[in-house]
């Protein structure tokens, strides 16, 4: 699938749990050292059962990252009802940085 080539296995430690509950926990790390930390029908209050997760993440180094939080988008992480909009926003993040 797209952007299948940036995922990075980060998720060791994962403390969301995502793994308890054999959900999508991708983290992906883009060319420009940007990312996203992708999770799927988060489990937290507030959140849809359906849909993703996006945490929208600056690398500052292989397996370092922090939250960052770019003007255009409205709010961080990025609510996605499918994963059409997932990749829509790693595409943005990609092709116009922060």
């Amino acid at each position: 699938m797209e952007f299948d080539e940036y995922i990075v296995d980060l998720n060791a430690d994962c403390k969301c749990g995502c793994r308890d509950y054999h959900r999508l926990h991708n983290i992906y790390h883009l060319p420009n050292d940007l990312g996203a930390s992708v999770v799927a029908n988060p489990k937290k209050s507030g959140f849809d059962e359906n849909g993703y997760r996006v945490l929208i993440i600056k690398f500052s180094g292989p397996e370092t990252y922090s939250k960052v939080s770019p003007e255009r988008f409205p709010s961080n992480p990025v609510e996605c009802a499918d994963w059409d909009e997932v990749i829509k926003v790693l595409r943005d993040l990609k092709d116009n940085g922060l």
